[in-house]
């Protein structure tokens, strides 16, 4: 059976917004600071085998452990222009969910990445189900072209994701094909701290259509496989930016974030995808 299989957040549940475009128009040594709120739309689950049919199937989190699936997440991104053409960014972002199902109606089966143990959750069980993700990003940016109207600039950065998975209640440890019931602590996580980096390539564009009035856009995408880890990510967005005064600025845009990572583990395989989309208000000011 692989194990974690598909945990898709609707991106960034994850959490907040792709990225906000690190800073437009902005001069050498004007350090940006954006703050927002994404209000995303979550979609996570699991490959499980039932214990019924010895299939496998996907549990939905959502839908079968009562996750929230809306919900609203924080913002923060940082970008230092070095000069006119060349930018630094760091930007963070966090969906935590906890959720308790009382009454379990699909039974399942699921094994331990590192470990091998296999743990089972019968019908009726009462289940506590911790989904933490946190994603932190570093970049760097090249403006190409610029002109009265366009503004284009090409990123090189890298995503770090943790991932914290827990399940606790009724669930039952198998060994040797018998699988006996045990009280596992709530503070147990059976799953924690996976960390998934993965490099992205990107472009980021600005048009200019009228006085302190910009339309935006930003795509990424990058696919990598290093010794046992794979993956891939994809991230666009687009919006409508105002500028109130020379440094404060304010942007509405819809977002769209999927990451998705395959491990080979010691025992079992792991795929994780993780996504979230919905739209964002971001803030940013130039010091």
């Amino acid at each position: 059976m692989k194990g974690i299989k598909r945990y898709s957040i609707t991106m960034l549940a994850t959490l907040l917004a792709a990225v906000t475009a690190p800073a437009y128009g902005d001069q050498a040594g004007n350090l940006r600071v954006s703050v927002g709120g994404f209000y995303s739309t979550s979609d996570s689950g699991m490959e499980v085998t039932s214990p019924l049919t010895d299939k496998e199937f996907d549990l939905d989190f959502e839908t079968d452990l009562e996750l929230v699936e809306r919900e609203f997440l924080p913002f923060i991104e940082l970008a230092y222009w070095v000069n006119d053409d060349h930018v630094v960014y760091a930007d963070w972002k966090q969906l935590h969910r906890d959720a308790e199902n009382t009454s379990i109606t699909v039974p399942y089966e699921f094994q331990h990445p590192d470990t091998g143990d296999t743990y089972t959750v019968q019908a009726g069980a009462k289940i506590t189900t911790t989904f933490n993700v946190d994603i932190a990003r570093i970049g760097y940016g090249y403006r190409f072209y610029k002109d009265d109207n366009w503004d284009l600039i090409a990123t090189l950065g890298l995503h770090v994701m943790w991932l914290e998975l827990g399940f606790s209640g009724d669930v039952g440890l198998c060994i040797d094909e018998s699988c006996e019931i045990i009280n596992i602590d709530p503070d147990q996580v059976v799953f924690t701290e996976m960390t998934a980096p993965l490099p992205d390539v990107g472009l980021l564009a600005a048009y200019s259509f009228a006085d302190n009035w910009r339309i935006t856009a930003h795509g990424q995408y990058f696919y990598l496989k290093v010794d046992d880890i794979s993956g891939s990510l994809i991230d666009f967005s687009g919006g409508i930016e105002y500028q109130f005064t020379p440094q404060f600025y304010t942007d509405l845009s819809y977002k769209y974030y999927k990451v998705d990572v395959d491990v080979d583990g010691d025992f079992t395989d792991t795929n994780i995808y993780y996504g979230f989309n919905g739209p964002m208000l971001t803030f940013s000011y130039l010091f």
